[in-house]
């Protein structure tokens, strides 16, 4: 339990410095922060169907966090999710990305659903420029499969 709780300080502190970290006087004007709501499911385990979601991103890489949760009262869905990923860009339109991409990936889980703690991960996602969608596939024997819609905070 201790594990799901400093997840979730981590992504809230995530989501709330993003604005912040945004502006055009930062060190970090190469990237673009995004911050984004979706859907999530396992496949033959039972995980939360709610998704937040935070992530640091360019063309070529990205490196996020996202919590699945839902609002009942047993708590053996909520897991948190950390992944670092390459991106391949597939369009050739400026100003709409479509991407895949593949990387590596950490869960943070309090039951043992799962029988890895870190495994791979494929991306497929869209990027415009103020907003993105994205699914990702997770494998740490059961997968973890996320769909979520991003604002991209210029």
């Amino acid at each position: 339990m201790r594990k799901f709780f400093i997840m979730i300080i981590a992504l809230t502190l995530l989501l709330v410095a993003i604005p912040a970290f945004a502006q055009d006087d930062n060190s970090f004007e190469e990237g673009t922060w995004s911050a984004g709501l979706g859907g999530g499911f396992g496949d033959s385990v039972d995980i939360g169907q709610f998704v937040v979601s935070g992530k640091y991103w360019d063309p070529q890489w990205e490196i996020g966090g996202e919590i699945f949760f839902t609002n009942d009262t047993d708590n053996n869905d909520q897991i948190g999710l950390l992944w670092i990923g390459y991106r391949y860009d597939l369009s050739v339109n400026p100003g709409n990305a479509t991407y895949v991409g593949i990387g590596g990936a950490g869960l943070f889980s309090d039951w043992n659903g799962f029988s890895n703690g870190f495994g791979p991960i494929g991306l497929v996602g869209w990027d415009a420029d103020q907003w993105g969608l994205e699914l990702k596939w997770a494998y740490f024997d059961p997968s973890v499969i996320s769909a979520c819609a991003y604002y991209h905070f210029y």
